[in-house]
């Protein structure tokens, strides 16, 4: 995220910024919480996720090292975000993380690029939940998964996370016993392979 900065700026910003650690299944930030500045993830993997207003969790993505986890611009968060094993995460308070912008104009450019790109992804992801079968909706969710997270190995493309059906029932808006029947039937046409927190896309 900071690397659009020259070198005199990215040094100045080390002074400025807060580093933690999260342990797994850590939560970095609340959903409705004041938003108090920028998180950046710098280790580990990290989840955004939204809860609606009867419970149920729509888990909007998985984060990598580098991704902006909340911006400066909402006065409280939109979303919860939380660890996925253990990480690390960079923290710029509000009124510093401004002050940064307004120096470094690139920065604040490189941050809409950012949530343009997570914008069309979640649009997308809408139309999959508006439109589609649960077979559909899962091979979409798992061909985004295997472009951001995969790990080539000969023609298989495994995707590089920790999944549960859990977490794939929460992406797609399913029950884990619809998404169950969906790995399976996938699994059963060898376009998949399922081991124990692991998906492998055998047939892109």
């Amino acid at each position: 995220m900071l690397s659009v900065l020259n070198g005199n700026a990215l040094r100045k910003t080390g002074r400025i910024v807060h580093q933690f650690p999260c342990g797994a299944d850590e939560a970095i930030f609340h959903q409705g919480a004041p938003a108090l500045g920028a998180y950046i993830l710098c280790q580990g993997r990290a989840k955004l996720f939204f809860r609606a207003q009867r419970g149920k969790i729509l888990l909007l993505r998985f984060c990598t090292p580098g991704d902006l986890l909340a911006g400066v611009a909402s006065q409280e968060h939109a979303v919860s975000a939380v660890s996925v094993g253990p990480s690390v995460v960079s923290f710029i308070d509000k009124t510093r993380a401004t002050t940064l912008i307004r120096q470094n104009p690139e920065l604040g450019l490189e941050i809409g690029r950012r949530f343009a790109q997570d914008g069309q992804r979640l649009l997308q992801r809408m139309a999959d939940l508006a439109y589609e079968g649960a077979e559909e909706k899962v091979t979409h969710v798992l061909l985004s998964l295997g472009e951001k997270h995969g790990v080539r190995d000969e023609d298989d493309l495994r995707i590089n996370l920790p999944l549960s059906t859990r977490d794939i029932a929460e992406m797609v808006g399913c029950s884990r016993q619809t998404i169950s029947q969906a790995l399976h039937n996938l699994s059963m046409r060898n376009l998949i392979q399922v081991t124990r927190h692991t998906i492998t896309l055998t047939d892109v």
